[in-house]
């Protein structure tokens, strides 16, 4: 009798099949993950977007704009970054209601809990490497922009790679500062925008693993708020603690307090009028500066 013999995979079929299956996740997956990349960077323009909606909220009832932070040294006065004062206007009244303002809001507690640990999703980019906690305070990947005016270097962490020279406004001024913010407490107006709401940084993307300052966490009020430039290129690696250069250490003042993302090739950007531009790492030096200031004379082009 002829009997069916039974058939199966030889091993040169096996390894074929396995080779074909290779491929296909070597093509698909690069695929996965720009797709997840995209929706982690449409969330992230949305959060500029409620960060620019919650601002001019905030200027049509106090006819100002909230000052970057109340910073005044080691003093107790001190009063928070603009992110405790924008609180209400970004859906979180309850818990602005909830800080007396009698010492520094990020050591601020109720029933032993930091008020400053409450995890504000408008404020975390979901690119960034974080865990939302640091040192028990919640993070911040956005910074208020003092555009291009000049930094000094830490003394223990200096950073002999100076960009002063394109600064527009001298370093510690309380009322000379390029851009709409400063740490300071001085406040502007849309009226001090010159140079056009539509052509000036308000806000961009910040790391807190490449900043010390940036990794205070949101209620800080020496955050980075108000301090943080347009002088030092977009994404300058300034995140290796143990980094040989300083000006690629967290701690030196000059190059941490720059705007920088996990995007490749760039970072999203708040402008004034509402809208959020992502400006490419290789955009001019000098546009992204004059886009920086707010009353330069020289309204410049966000790049298309």
């Amino acid at each position: 009798m002829n009997k069916s013999a039974s058939k199966g995979f030889t091993l040169v079929e096996l390894l074929v099949v396995i080779a074909i299956i290779g491929v296909l996740v070597a093509l698909l997956l690069p695929a996965v993950q720009a797709a997840r990349e995209a929706a982690r960077r449409t969330q992230c323009v949305n959060n500029l977007k409620q960060i620019g909606i919650g601002l001019h909220n905030y200027h049509d009832v106090l006819g100002t704009l909230p000052p970057g932070a109340i910073w005044f040294g080691a003093s107790t006065n001190n009063r928070g970054s603009i992110y405790v004062h924008l609180l209400p206007f970004i859906e979180q009244q309850p818990l602005y209601n909830q800080f007396t303002f009698t010492q520094p809001p990020e050591n601020e507690s109720v029933g032993g809990v930091l008020l400053a640990s409450t995890i504000i999703k408008t404020l975390i980019c979901p690119s960034d490497d974080n865990n939302n906690l640091l040192n028990g305070r919640a993070i911040h990947n956005y910074a208020a922009s003092i555009g291009p005016t000049g930094h000094i270097s830490s003394p223990s962490c200096d950073c002999s790679n100076s960009w002063n020279t394109y600064q527009l406004a001298p370093y510690g001024s309380t009322t000379s500062f390029a851009g709409p913010f400063t740490r300071y407490s001085t406040t502007s107006r849309f009226a001090d925008i010159t140079d056009g709401l539509s052509s000036t940084i308000f806000f961009g993307e910040v790391r807190r693993g490449c900043s010390n300052h940036n990794s205070g966490g949101w209620a800080g009020s020496n955050n980075g708020c108000g301090l943080t430039s347009t002088l030092v290129p977009i994404n300058y690696d300034s995140c290796n603690p143990n980094a040989t250069n300083p000006c690629n250490r967290p701690c030196n003042w000059t190059t941490e307090l720059a705007f920088k993302s996990r995007h490749p090739s760039g970072a999203n950007f708040l402008m004034g009028d509402g809208s959020v531009h992502f400006l490419p790492q290789t955009i001019d030096h000098w546009t992204y500066n004059y886009l920086g200031c707010k009353n330069d004379g020289k309204p410049a082009q966000v790049p298309k």
